[in-house]
Protein backbone atom coordinates (compact mmCIF):
# COMPACT_ATOMS: atom_id res chain seq x y z
CA UNK A 1 0.00 0.00 0.00
CA UNK A 2 2.80 2.38 0.86
CA UNK A 3 4.55 1.54 -2.42
CA UNK A 4 1.33 2.32 -4.31
CA UNK A 5 0.93 5.67 -2.55
CA UNK A 6 4.53 6.52 -3.29
CA UNK A 7 4.07 5.65 -6.94
CA UNK A 8 0.88 7.72 -7.19
CA UNK A 9 2.32 10.78 -5.42
CA UNK A 10 2.82 13.64 -7.90
CA UNK A 11 6.31 14.71 -8.82
CA UNK A 12 7.47 18.04 -7.41
CA UNK A 13 6.75 20.93 -9.75
CA UNK A 14 9.48 23.50 -10.26
CA UNK A 15 8.53 27.05 -9.37
CA UNK A 16 7.89 29.19 -12.45
CA UNK A 17 10.63 31.61 -13.41
CA UNK A 18 9.74 35.22 -12.73
CA UNK A 19 9.79 37.65 -15.64
CA UNK A 20 12.99 39.64 -15.76
CA UNK A 21 15.21 37.11 -13.96
CA UNK A 22 18.16 35.74 -15.87
CA UNK A 23 19.88 32.37 -16.00
CA UNK A 24 22.55 32.27 -13.30
CA UNK A 25 24.87 29.83 -15.05
CA UNK A 26 24.78 31.60 -18.41
CA UNK A 27 25.54 35.02 -16.92
CA UNK A 28 28.36 33.57 -14.82
CA UNK A 29 30.02 32.02 -17.87
CA UNK A 30 29.64 35.30 -19.77
CA UNK A 31 31.17 37.16 -16.82
CA UNK A 32 34.14 34.78 -16.71
CA UNK A 33 34.91 35.17 -20.41
CA UNK A 34 34.42 38.95 -20.26
CA UNK A 35 36.79 39.16 -17.29
CA UNK A 36 39.37 37.02 -19.06
CA UNK A 37 39.17 39.24 -22.14
CA UNK A 38 39.48 42.43 -20.11
CA UNK A 39 42.30 41.15 -17.90
CA UNK A 40 44.29 39.78 -20.83
CA UNK A 41 43.89 42.92 -22.95
CA UNK A 42 44.85 45.10 -19.99
CA UNK A 43 48.08 43.18 -19.41
CA UNK A 44 48.81 43.13 -23.14
CA UNK A 45 48.47 46.92 -23.28
CA UNK A 46 50.72 47.29 -20.23
CA UNK A 47 53.39 45.21 -21.97
CA UNK A 48 53.98 47.89 -24.61
CA UNK A 49 56.30 49.89 -22.35
CA UNK A 50 58.22 46.76 -21.41
CA UNK A 51 58.59 45.86 -25.10
CA UNK A 52 60.15 49.27 -25.69
CA UNK A 53 62.76 48.52 -23.03
CA UNK A 54 63.54 45.21 -24.70
CA UNK A 55 63.91 46.98 -28.04
CA UNK A 56 66.46 49.36 -26.51
CA UNK A 57 68.41 46.45 -25.09
CA UNK A 58 68.38 44.71 -28.48
CA UNK A 59 69.84 47.83 -30.09
CA UNK A 60 72.60 48.05 -27.53
CA UNK A 61 74.02 44.58 -28.21
CA UNK A 62 75.25 42.96 -31.40
CA UNK A 63 75.49 39.43 -30.07
CA UNK A 64 72.89 37.29 -31.88
CA UNK A 65 72.62 34.85 -29.00
CA UNK A 66 72.04 37.65 -26.54
CA UNK A 67 69.39 39.17 -28.80
CA UNK A 68 67.66 35.81 -29.15
CA UNK A 69 67.71 35.33 -25.37
CA UNK A 70 66.27 38.79 -24.75
CA UNK A 71 63.47 38.23 -27.28
CA UNK A 72 62.67 34.81 -25.84
CA UNK A 73 62.56 36.12 -22.28
CA UNK A 74 60.37 39.05 -23.33
CA UNK A 75 57.90 36.74 -25.11
CA UNK A 76 57.77 34.34 -22.16
CA UNK A 77 57.17 37.15 -19.67
CA UNK A 78 54.49 38.67 -21.87
CA UNK A 79 52.73 35.32 -22.19
CA UNK A 80 52.85 34.80 -18.42
CA UNK A 81 51.54 38.31 -17.71
CA UNK A 82 48.67 38.04 -20.21
CA UNK A 83 47.74 34.56 -18.98
CA UNK A 84 47.82 35.63 -15.34
CA UNK A 85 45.78 38.74 -16.14
CA UNK A 86 43.19 36.67 -18.02
CA UNK A 87 42.84 34.16 -15.19
CA UNK A 88 42.63 36.79 -12.45
CA UNK A 89 40.18 38.92 -14.45
CA UNK A 90 37.98 35.93 -15.25
CA UNK A 91 37.89 34.77 -11.63
CA UNK A 92 37.11 38.23 -10.26
CA UNK A 93 34.38 39.16 -12.71
CA UNK A 94 33.00 35.61 -12.69
CA UNK A 95 32.69 35.64 -8.89
CA UNK A 96 31.10 39.09 -8.95
CA UNK A 97 28.60 38.07 -11.66
CA UNK A 98 27.74 34.80 -9.92
CA UNK A 99 27.18 36.53 -6.57
CA UNK A 100 25.19 39.41 -8.04
CA UNK A 101 22.77 37.38 -10.16
CA UNK A 102 22.55 34.61 -7.56
CA UNK A 103 21.45 37.10 -4.88
CA UNK A 104 19.13 38.80 -7.35
CA UNK A 105 17.35 35.55 -8.24
CA UNK A 106 17.25 34.53 -4.56
CA UNK A 107 15.59 37.81 -3.56
CA UNK A 108 13.10 37.50 -6.41
CA UNK A 109 12.22 33.95 -5.38
CA UNK A 110 11.85 34.83 -1.70
CA UNK A 111 9.80 37.99 -2.31
CA UNK A 112 7.74 36.50 -5.12
CA UNK A 113 8.31 39.51 -7.38
CA UNK A 114 11.19 40.81 -9.44
CA UNK A 115 11.59 44.57 -9.22
CA UNK A 116 14.30 47.19 -8.97
CA UNK A 117 14.76 46.57 -5.22
CA UNK A 118 16.08 43.08 -5.94
CA UNK A 119 18.72 44.56 -8.24
CA UNK A 120 19.63 47.25 -5.69
CA UNK A 121 19.87 44.75 -2.83
CA UNK A 122 21.98 42.31 -4.84
CA UNK A 123 24.31 45.06 -6.07
CA UNK A 124 24.73 46.55 -2.61
CA UNK A 125 25.41 43.19 -0.94
CA UNK A 126 27.83 42.04 -3.65
CA UNK A 127 29.82 45.28 -3.69
CA UNK A 128 29.91 45.26 0.10
CA UNK A 129 31.22 41.68 0.20
CA UNK A 130 33.95 42.43 -2.35
CA UNK A 131 34.93 45.53 -0.39
CA UNK A 132 35.30 43.34 2.69
CA UNK A 133 37.64 40.81 1.07
CA UNK A 134 40.01 43.43 -0.36
CA UNK A 135 43.49 43.39 1.21
CA UNK A 136 44.18 45.87 3.99
CA UNK A 137 43.57 46.52 7.65
CA UNK A 138 40.25 45.83 9.35
CA UNK A 139 39.42 49.52 9.41
CA UNK A 140 40.21 49.83 5.71
CA UNK A 141 38.04 46.81 4.90
CA UNK A 142 35.13 48.20 6.93
CA UNK A 143 35.44 51.48 5.02
CA UNK A 144 35.49 49.65 1.68
CA UNK A 145 32.50 47.57 2.77
CA UNK A 146 30.39 50.63 3.59
CA UNK A 147 31.50 52.48 0.49
CA UNK A 148 30.82 49.46 -1.72
CA UNK A 149 27.36 49.05 -0.23
CA UNK A 150 26.41 52.66 -0.98
CA UNK A 151 27.98 52.76 -4.43
CA UNK A 152 26.51 49.39 -5.38
CA UNK A 153 23.00 50.53 -4.49
CA UNK A 154 23.43 53.90 -6.21
CA UNK A 155 24.85 52.33 -9.36
CA UNK A 156 22.37 49.45 -9.63
CA UNK A 157 19.19 51.48 -9.06
CA UNK A 158 19.13 53.26 -12.46
CA UNK A 159 20.48 50.21 -14.27
CA UNK A 160 17.88 47.93 -12.67
CA UNK A 161 15.07 50.37 -13.43
CA UNK A 162 16.16 50.66 -17.08
CA UNK A 163 16.53 46.88 -17.39
CA UNK A 164 13.04 46.20 -16.05
CA UNK A 165 11.52 48.91 -18.27
CA UNK A 166 13.10 47.35 -21.34
CA UNK A 167 11.78 43.93 -20.34
CA UNK A 168 8.31 45.41 -19.80
CA UNK A 169 8.34 47.01 -23.26
CA UNK A 170 9.54 43.75 -24.82
CA UNK A 171 6.78 41.78 -23.09
CA UNK A 172 4.17 44.26 -24.31
CA UNK A 173 5.43 43.86 -27.87
CA UNK A 174 5.39 40.07 -27.60
CA UNK A 175 1.87 40.12 -26.17
CA UNK A 176 0.61 42.33 -29.02
CA UNK A 177 2.27 40.06 -31.58
CA UNK A 178 0.69 36.97 -30.00
CA UNK A 179 -2.74 38.61 -30.04
CA UNK A 180 -2.40 39.43 -33.72
CA UNK A 181 -1.28 35.87 -34.41
CA UNK A 182 -4.28 34.48 -32.53
CA UNK A 183 -6.62 36.71 -34.53
CA UNK A 184 -5.06 35.48 -37.76
CA UNK A 185 -5.47 31.88 -36.65
CA UNK A 186 -9.13 32.50 -35.84
CA UNK A 187 -9.72 34.14 -39.22
CA UNK A 188 -7.96 31.32 -41.04
CA UNK A 189 -10.04 28.77 -39.13
CA UNK A 190 -13.29 30.56 -40.02
CA UNK A 191 -12.23 30.85 -43.65
CA UNK A 192 -11.42 27.15 -43.79
CA UNK A 193 -14.84 26.30 -42.30
CA UNK A 194 -16.60 28.50 -44.86
CA UNK A 195 -14.70 26.86 -47.72
CA UNK A 196 -15.62 23.38 -46.50
CA UNK A 197 -19.26 24.42 -46.20
CA UNK A 198 -19.27 25.83 -49.74
CA UNK A 199 -17.66 22.67 -51.13
CA UNK A 200 -20.32 20.54 -49.40
CA UNK A 201 -23.10 22.69 -50.82
CA UNK A 202 -21.68 22.44 -54.33
CA UNK A 203 -21.62 18.65 -54.02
Amino acid sequence: MEATDAAESPAPIASPKLAGTVNWGTTTVIGIFAGMLYGGSKEAAASVSKDAEVTLKLGSTEDKREQYRLMRDAMEKRFIRVTRGSIVGGVRLGMFTAAFYGLQNLLAEQRGVHDVFNVVGAGSATASAFGLILPGSLRWRARNMMLGSVLGAAFCFPLGWLHLKLIEKANEGNQAANENLDKRDIKSGVSAAIERLESNLHK
